[in-house]
């Protein structure tokens, strides 16, 4: 699993996302965490990547989408 906090949405998270989920890991997206200069690109990339490469979610359920995927392990 791979938690991501960066800036470039639709440039550095889009792509690092993206290698990571073709190599296997499942990605969680914090969206608190996440920007981008443009606010537009950073929104459709979201949109693409929630639920088909990464998961989007809330900073605030961190803990519990990490604990329960721990659980699944």
């Amino acid at each position: 699993m791979l938690v991501m906090s960066e800036i470039n949405t639709h440039a550095c998270i889009r792509t690092t996302a993206i290698d990571a989920f073709q190599l296997g890991y499942d990605v969680i997206l914090p969206k608190e965490c996440v920007d981008s200069y443009d606010e537009e690109h950073c929104t459709i990339s979201l949109n693409y990547m929630d639920n088909r490469i990464a998961t989007v979610i809330n900073g605030s359920n961190i803990r519990d989408v990490l604990q329960n995927k721990s659980k699944k392990i």
